[in-house]
Protein backbone atom coordinates (compact mmCIF):
# COMPACT_ATOMS: atom_id res chain seq x y z
CA UNK A 1 0.00 0.00 0.00
CA UNK A 2 3.15 2.26 -0.41
CA UNK A 3 1.74 3.72 -3.53
CA UNK A 4 -1.63 4.88 -1.97
CA UNK A 5 0.39 7.05 0.47
CA UNK A 6 4.01 7.81 -2.43
CA UNK A 7 3.65 8.77 -5.52
CA UNK A 8 7.02 7.29 -5.91
CA UNK A 9 7.87 3.78 -5.75
CA UNK A 10 11.55 2.71 -7.40
CA UNK A 11 12.77 -0.20 -4.85
CA UNK A 12 16.62 -0.99 -5.41
CA UNK A 13 17.48 -3.93 -7.00
CA UNK A 14 20.71 -6.49 -7.73
CA UNK A 15 22.52 -5.44 -11.00
CA UNK A 16 23.28 -8.90 -11.33
CA UNK A 17 19.42 -9.91 -11.30
CA UNK A 18 17.10 -9.49 -13.85
CA UNK A 19 14.89 -6.18 -14.39
CA UNK A 20 11.51 -7.60 -15.28
CA UNK A 21 9.04 -8.64 -12.68
CA UNK A 22 8.72 -12.30 -11.18
CA UNK A 23 4.43 -12.63 -11.22
CA UNK A 24 3.86 -15.81 -10.32
CA UNK A 25 3.30 -15.58 -6.49
CA UNK A 26 1.13 -18.65 -4.40
CA UNK A 27 -1.07 -15.62 -3.33
CA UNK A 28 -1.69 -14.23 -6.48
CA UNK A 29 -2.48 -17.65 -8.03
CA UNK A 30 -4.75 -18.28 -5.55
CA UNK A 31 -6.34 -14.80 -6.04
CA UNK A 32 -6.61 -15.55 -10.22
CA UNK A 33 -7.87 -19.27 -8.99
CA UNK A 34 -10.78 -17.60 -7.18
CA UNK A 35 -11.70 -14.66 -9.49
CA UNK A 36 -11.29 -17.01 -12.61
CA UNK A 37 -13.93 -18.99 -10.60
CA UNK A 38 -16.62 -16.15 -10.19
CA UNK A 39 -16.31 -14.68 -13.65
CA UNK A 40 -16.78 -17.73 -15.38
CA UNK A 41 -19.74 -19.24 -17.23
CA UNK A 42 -19.35 -22.18 -14.52
CA UNK A 43 -19.77 -20.34 -11.97
CA UNK A 44 -22.44 -21.87 -10.00
CA UNK A 45 -23.05 -19.80 -6.64
CA UNK A 46 -26.56 -19.47 -6.37
CA UNK A 47 -26.16 -15.55 -6.16
CA UNK A 48 -24.58 -13.60 -8.98
CA UNK A 49 -24.75 -9.72 -10.24
CA UNK A 50 -24.40 -7.93 -13.46
CA UNK A 51 -22.10 -4.93 -12.76
CA UNK A 52 -22.16 -1.83 -14.11
CA UNK A 53 -19.40 0.68 -14.74
CA UNK A 54 -19.86 4.17 -13.68
CA UNK A 55 -18.48 5.68 -17.08
CA UNK A 56 -16.50 9.13 -16.46
CA UNK A 57 -12.53 8.64 -18.30
CA UNK A 58 -11.54 5.06 -19.54
CA UNK A 59 -9.20 4.26 -16.54
CA UNK A 60 -12.03 5.56 -13.87
CA UNK A 61 -14.72 3.83 -15.77
CA UNK A 62 -12.88 0.48 -15.00
CA UNK A 63 -11.70 1.20 -12.10
CA UNK A 64 -15.06 1.96 -10.90
CA UNK A 65 -15.87 -2.23 -11.04
CA UNK A 66 -13.03 -3.29 -8.32
CA UNK A 67 -15.64 -2.45 -5.07
CA UNK A 68 -18.04 -4.70 -6.98
CA UNK A 69 -15.19 -7.10 -7.74
CA UNK A 70 -13.88 -6.87 -4.07
CA UNK A 71 -17.62 -7.89 -2.62
CA UNK A 72 -17.79 -10.76 -5.09
CA UNK A 73 -14.54 -12.09 -3.69
CA UNK A 74 -15.51 -11.60 -0.13
CA UNK A 75 -18.97 -13.15 0.14
CA UNK A 76 -19.34 -15.35 -2.79
CA UNK A 77 -21.00 -13.68 -5.92
CA UNK A 78 -20.77 -14.92 -9.33
CA UNK A 79 -19.90 -11.66 -11.63
CA UNK A 80 -21.98 -11.96 -15.27
CA UNK A 81 -21.22 -10.48 -17.82
CA UNK A 82 -21.29 -5.92 -16.93
CA UNK A 83 -23.12 -3.93 -18.71
CA UNK A 84 -23.13 -1.92 -22.08
CA UNK A 85 -20.55 0.57 -21.91
CA UNK A 86 -23.05 4.27 -22.97
CA UNK A 87 -20.19 6.58 -23.02
CA UNK A 88 -17.35 4.16 -24.84
CA UNK A 89 -19.13 2.97 -27.18
CA UNK A 90 -20.56 3.86 -30.71
CA UNK A 91 -22.31 1.88 -33.24
CA UNK A 92 -19.45 -0.37 -33.89
CA UNK A 93 -19.29 -1.73 -30.89
CA UNK A 94 -21.09 -1.19 -27.25
CA UNK A 95 -20.23 -4.17 -25.30
CA UNK A 96 -17.60 -5.84 -23.03
CA UNK A 97 -16.56 -7.46 -25.15
CA UNK A 98 -15.03 -4.51 -27.26
CA UNK A 99 -12.04 -4.21 -25.24
CA UNK A 100 -11.63 -7.26 -22.45
CA UNK A 101 -11.91 -10.83 -22.73
CA UNK A 102 -15.81 -12.69 -21.89
CA UNK A 103 -16.82 -12.58 -18.29
CA UNK A 104 -19.49 -14.49 -16.88
CA UNK A 105 -23.04 -15.16 -17.91
CA UNK A 106 -24.23 -13.65 -21.07
CA UNK A 107 -26.72 -10.51 -20.53
CA UNK A 108 -30.18 -11.68 -19.48
CA UNK A 109 -32.63 -9.52 -19.09
CA UNK A 110 -33.90 -10.19 -15.11
CA UNK A 111 -32.10 -12.10 -12.71
CA UNK A 112 -34.79 -14.42 -11.75
CA UNK A 113 -34.19 -16.61 -14.83
CA UNK A 114 -30.34 -16.85 -14.09
CA UNK A 115 -31.51 -17.95 -10.23
CA UNK A 116 -34.17 -20.10 -11.42
CA UNK A 117 -31.22 -22.20 -13.36
CA UNK A 118 -29.35 -22.55 -10.70
CA UNK A 119 -31.85 -23.88 -7.98
CA UNK A 120 -30.21 -26.52 -6.61
CA UNK A 121 -26.81 -26.34 -7.18
CA UNK A 122 -23.74 -26.22 -4.92
CA UNK A 123 -21.56 -23.79 -3.94
CA UNK A 124 -18.18 -25.34 -4.87
CA UNK A 125 -14.66 -24.02 -5.06
CA UNK A 126 -11.49 -25.40 -3.92
CA UNK A 127 -9.41 -23.56 -1.68
CA UNK A 128 -11.34 -20.57 -1.57
CA UNK A 129 -12.00 -18.88 1.63
CA UNK A 130 -15.76 -16.77 0.68
CA UNK A 131 -17.66 -15.55 3.73
CA UNK A 132 -20.84 -16.47 2.07
CA UNK A 133 -22.41 -17.93 5.12
CA UNK A 134 -22.14 -14.41 6.91
CA UNK A 135 -25.19 -12.75 7.23
CA UNK A 136 -23.70 -8.91 6.47
CA UNK A 137 -23.03 -9.73 3.31
CA UNK A 138 -23.48 -6.21 2.30
CA UNK A 139 -26.21 -7.55 0.00
CA UNK A 140 -27.92 -4.44 -0.03
CA UNK A 141 -25.20 -2.80 -2.42
CA UNK A 142 -25.89 -5.31 -5.16
CA UNK A 143 -28.75 -3.65 -6.66
CA UNK A 144 -26.59 -0.52 -6.73
CA UNK A 145 -23.55 -2.07 -8.76
CA UNK A 146 -26.18 -3.43 -11.33
CA UNK A 147 -27.21 0.25 -11.94
CA UNK A 148 -24.25 2.93 -10.71
CA UNK A 149 -23.84 6.15 -11.96
CA UNK A 150 -22.98 9.54 -10.72
CA UNK A 151 -25.60 10.10 -8.83
CA UNK A 152 -25.19 14.04 -8.23
CA UNK A 153 -27.39 13.80 -4.69
CA UNK A 154 -30.46 12.48 -6.41
CA UNK A 155 -32.63 9.75 -4.70
CA UNK A 156 -29.94 7.09 -4.62
CA UNK A 157 -27.26 9.18 -3.26
CA UNK A 158 -27.36 8.04 0.49
CA UNK A 159 -27.31 4.40 -1.50
CA UNK A 160 -24.00 5.60 -3.42
CA UNK A 161 -22.18 6.80 -0.49
CA UNK A 162 -22.76 3.88 1.59
CA UNK A 163 -21.84 1.27 -0.80
CA UNK A 164 -18.65 3.12 -1.67
CA UNK A 165 -17.77 3.68 2.15
CA UNK A 166 -18.74 -0.71 3.05
CA UNK A 167 -15.60 -1.45 0.62
CA UNK A 168 -13.29 2.00 1.67
CA UNK A 169 -10.02 1.11 2.38
CA UNK A 170 -9.20 4.31 3.17
CA UNK A 171 -11.68 4.71 5.91
CA UNK A 172 -12.15 0.80 6.67
CA UNK A 173 -8.77 -0.61 6.29
CA UNK A 174 -7.66 -4.59 5.57
CA UNK A 175 -11.31 -5.72 7.21
CA UNK A 176 -13.03 -4.50 3.51
CA UNK A 177 -10.40 -6.63 1.63
CA UNK A 178 -10.84 -10.32 0.36
CA UNK A 179 -10.51 -12.51 3.85
CA UNK A 180 -7.64 -14.39 2.24
CA UNK A 181 -6.03 -11.40 1.30
CA UNK A 182 -6.02 -9.06 4.03
CA UNK A 183 -2.18 -9.65 4.78
CA UNK A 184 -1.44 -9.02 1.44
CA UNK A 185 -3.02 -4.88 1.76
CA UNK A 186 -4.91 -2.84 -0.98
CA UNK A 187 -2.27 -2.35 -3.53
CA UNK A 188 -1.92 -6.10 -4.11
CA UNK A 189 -5.71 -6.60 -3.96
CA UNK A 190 -6.42 -3.98 -7.04
CA UNK A 191 -3.15 -5.00 -8.83
CA UNK A 192 -5.03 -8.81 -8.90
CA UNK A 193 -8.47 -7.49 -9.68
CA UNK A 194 -6.96 -5.12 -11.99
CA UNK A 195 -4.89 -8.45 -13.88
CA UNK A 196 -7.40 -10.60 -13.81
CA UNK A 197 -11.08 -9.09 -14.83
CA UNK A 198 -9.31 -6.52 -17.14
CA UNK A 199 -8.15 -9.36 -19.43
CA UNK A 200 -7.75 -7.64 -22.76
CA UNK A 201 -9.88 -9.42 -25.33
CA UNK A 202 -7.69 -11.29 -28.14
CA UNK A 203 -8.86 -8.55 -31.16
CA UNK A 204 -7.28 -6.02 -29.03
CA UNK A 205 -4.34 -8.12 -28.07
CA UNK A 206 -3.66 -8.54 -31.13
CA UNK A 207 -3.81 -5.06 -32.05
CA UNK A 208 -1.29 -3.85 -29.70
CA UNK A 209 1.07 -6.58 -31.13
CA UNK A 210 0.64 -5.52 -34.36
CA UNK A 211 1.57 -1.51 -33.09
CA UNK A 212 4.78 -2.78 -31.15
CA UNK A 213 5.99 -4.59 -34.24
CA UNK A 214 5.40 -1.61 -36.48
CA UNK A 215 6.86 1.00 -33.90
CA UNK A 216 10.18 -1.74 -33.75
CA UNK A 217 9.13 -2.49 -29.68
CA UNK A 218 12.54 -4.10 -28.19
CA UNK A 219 12.21 -7.85 -27.67
CA UNK A 220 13.51 -8.98 -23.94
CA UNK A 221 14.40 -5.66 -23.01
CA UNK A 222 12.57 -3.33 -20.18
CA UNK A 223 11.23 0.18 -21.45
CA UNK A 224 10.36 3.21 -19.21
CA UNK A 225 6.18 3.90 -20.05
CA UNK A 226 5.64 7.75 -19.95
CA UNK A 227 2.56 9.08 -20.06
CA UNK A 228 2.33 13.29 -21.07
CA UNK A 229 -1.22 14.48 -21.56
CA UNK A 230 -2.02 18.04 -23.11
CA UNK A 231 -5.06 18.18 -25.29
CA UNK A 232 -8.57 18.09 -22.47
CA UNK A 233 -5.24 18.24 -19.70
CA UNK A 234 -4.51 21.92 -20.73
CA UNK A 235 -8.14 23.35 -20.81
CA UNK A 236 -7.95 25.54 -17.42
CA UNK A 237 -11.33 24.87 -16.36
CA UNK A 238 -10.16 21.53 -15.96
CA UNK A 239 -7.88 22.71 -13.02
CA UNK A 240 -9.85 22.96 -10.83
CA UNK A 241 -10.36 21.96 -7.32
CA UNK A 242 -13.00 18.98 -7.09
CA UNK A 243 -12.21 18.42 -10.46
CA UNK A 244 -9.00 15.72 -11.12
CA UNK A 245 -6.43 18.32 -10.58
CA UNK A 246 -4.70 17.74 -13.99
CA UNK A 247 -2.10 19.92 -14.94
CA UNK A 248 -0.71 21.06 -18.54
CA UNK A 249 2.33 19.19 -17.72
CA UNK A 250 5.53 19.36 -20.85
CA UNK A 251 7.89 16.69 -21.07
CA UNK A 252 10.53 18.66 -19.69
CA UNK A 253 8.67 18.19 -15.81
CA UNK A 254 8.67 14.58 -16.17
CA UNK A 255 12.21 14.18 -17.13
CA UNK A 256 13.50 14.37 -13.82
CA UNK A 257 11.55 11.02 -13.09
CA UNK A 258 12.16 9.05 -15.78
CA UNK A 259 16.48 10.12 -15.26
CA UNK A 260 15.91 8.30 -11.82
CA UNK A 261 14.75 5.19 -13.13
CA UNK A 262 16.68 5.20 -15.98
CA UNK A 263 19.81 5.73 -13.16
CA UNK A 264 18.38 2.96 -10.92
CA UNK A 265 17.59 0.52 -13.42
CA UNK A 266 19.79 0.94 -16.46
CA UNK A 267 16.79 1.35 -18.78
CA UNK A 268 17.34 3.77 -21.50
CA UNK A 269 14.80 2.55 -23.77
CA UNK A 270 11.16 4.94 -22.81
CA UNK A 271 7.36 4.10 -24.65
CA UNK A 272 5.76 7.93 -24.38
CA UNK A 273 2.09 7.64 -25.06
CA UNK A 274 0.58 10.91 -25.87
CA UNK A 275 -0.90 12.96 -28.54
CA UNK A 276 0.80 15.97 -29.28
CA UNK A 277 3.36 16.67 -31.91
CA UNK A 278 5.46 19.09 -29.96
CA UNK A 279 6.02 16.51 -27.01
CA UNK A 280 7.31 14.07 -29.48
CA UNK A 281 9.30 17.06 -31.49
CA UNK A 282 10.33 17.93 -27.86
CA UNK A 283 12.26 14.60 -27.65
CA UNK A 284 15.44 15.38 -29.63
CA UNK A 285 16.55 17.41 -26.38
CA UNK A 286 17.11 13.90 -25.00
CA UNK A 287 19.35 11.68 -27.43
CA UNK A 288 20.44 9.81 -24.71
CA UNK A 289 17.32 7.86 -24.33
CA UNK A 290 15.66 5.45 -27.26
CA UNK A 291 11.92 6.33 -27.71
CA UNK A 292 9.09 4.63 -29.44
CA UNK A 293 5.98 6.27 -30.04
CA UNK A 294 3.52 6.11 -32.81
CA UNK A 295 3.09 9.20 -34.91
CA UNK A 296 -0.43 8.46 -35.88
CA UNK A 297 -1.98 8.86 -32.54
CA UNK A 298 -4.24 12.13 -32.86
CA UNK A 299 -6.38 13.59 -31.39
CA UNK A 300 -6.95 17.49 -30.61
CA UNK A 301 -10.35 18.91 -32.32
CA UNK A 302 -13.10 19.00 -29.46
CA UNK A 303 -10.66 17.71 -27.06
CA UNK A 304 -8.48 21.09 -27.46
CA UNK A 305 -11.53 22.65 -26.11
CA UNK A 306 -14.13 20.24 -24.22
CA UNK A 307 -13.28 17.38 -21.83
CA UNK A 308 -13.13 13.99 -22.79
CA UNK A 309 -16.27 13.43 -20.14
CA UNK A 310 -17.88 15.79 -21.85
CA UNK A 311 -17.00 14.76 -25.28
CA UNK A 312 -18.02 10.99 -24.57
CA UNK A 313 -21.09 12.02 -23.34
CA UNK A 314 -22.16 14.40 -26.29
CA UNK A 315 -21.31 11.95 -28.89
CA UNK A 316 -18.81 14.86 -30.24
CA UNK A 317 -16.07 11.49 -30.35
CA UNK A 318 -16.69 7.59 -31.14
CA UNK A 319 -16.28 6.59 -28.00
CA UNK A 320 -15.03 2.98 -28.98
CA UNK A 321 -12.28 4.69 -31.32
CA UNK A 322 -11.36 6.89 -28.22
CA UNK A 323 -11.13 3.50 -25.89
CA UNK A 324 -9.03 1.89 -28.11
Amino acid sequence: DLLMKKKMFIPKFNSKEDVACKREHPAATLFQRQLSYLKSPKCNLHRHFRPRAMENGFGATMMSLVKPTMHALTYGYCIDKPAQFKMWSSKKCAGWECFFAEVGQPNITGSADLLAAKEGQAHHISATSFLSERLDDKADCIPWWEVQYDTDDDKNAPLQEMCAVQFSHKLLGDGVLPPAFQTKGHFFTVSQITAGLFELAPSVQKRIEDKKQRLGWPKNSPLIGLHVRLGDACIKSEHGIGEHGRKCNQLVDFMQHVRKISNEYSIKNIYLATDSEGVLNDTRQYPQYNWFFDRTTRRGGVLDRKSIEYSLSHKLIDGYDEGL
